[in-house]
């Protein structure tokens, strides 16, 4: 998902700097990138680490300037091959009753230290320009608990409540804070669940200046294709009911 977004916004113009741990896969993808015409660096870094988060991120800018638009959506690698059905305990998630402080940490680190030392690196530009965004990317248990994955929807929810009040800390500077929930499994070709149409998504995001007085979110429904795809149950059961209400809250 994160190369499909990349490619969208290198599609369009802009400069692309690519952050993760491994770094011969990271370069391999900027290399994938630059032979399609678009500028793309990687900068190995893992997003728990702040000192080395940071130093990627002032690195990009010292080579492309100001960075105006940041997209954060770490996440464990889920099947990406339609019908797999992941084993969430070997993944690391846990159950409500089996959720301790040690199975939420390594999430929370991820997700919410993350994107907290991600943004502090970038914001000040942003604000001093008066121009930027934050793209904050998750799953459903952002919105709504899922069974099975109760240490997820801890750090989740943490970061998309931080990011909702830290875009009504920046109306009127021009600054634009989003948060996308995916709540169908990321597959491609499977439609709206496809890397490209969720990177579209962001694309298509109103301009930051006119979304100055408001409070939005771009949420990703849980469409009916999704509804009716098998390989959405085994994650989506208990939530169905409650996201579509959960959506329409959000963006109304």
């Amino acid at each position: 998902m994160g190369l499909a977004i990349a490619r969208r916004f290198g599609a369009a113009g802009h400069s692309v700097a690519l952050i993760s741990r491994n770094q011969a896969k990271l370069e391999a993808l900027a290399a994938s990138l630059s032979e399609e015409g678009l500028t793309a660096r990687a900068y190995p870094a893992d997003v728990t680490d702040a000192k080395a988060l940071t130093g990627a991120l002032d690195a990009a800018a010292e080579e492309f300037g100001r960075i105006g638009i940041l997209s954060f959506s770490p996440a464990p690698t889920f099947p990406s091959t339609a019908g797999e059905v992941p084993d969430l305990k070997a993944m690391g998630f846990t159950s409500a009753a089996e959720t301790t402080p040690e199975s939420v940490r390594p999430l929370f680190d991820m997700l919410v230290g993350g994107a907290l030392n991600a943004a502090a690196a970038v914001l000040p530009g942003m604000r001093e320009a008066g121009d930027g965004a934050l793209l904050f990317t998750t799953g459903a248990t952002a919105l709504a608990p899922i069974p099975g994955m109760a240490n997820s929807g801890i750090a989740q929810s943490g970061l998309r409540s931080w990011a909702r009040s830290l875009h009504d800390d920046l109306a009127g500077e021009g600054v634009y804070v989003g948060h996308l929930s995916i709540g169908l499994p990321i597959i491609p070709g499977s439609g709206a669940g496809d890397p490209a149409a969720i990177a579209d998504r962001w694309s298509a995001r109103p301009d930051p200046r006119l979304l100055r007085d408001h409070h939005r979110f771009l949420i990703s429904p849980l469409g009916p294709a999704a509804q009716a795809a098998t390989t959405a149950r085994p994650l989506l059961r208990g939530v169905r009911s409650q996201f579509r209400y959960l959506v329409g809250r959000e963006i109304n």
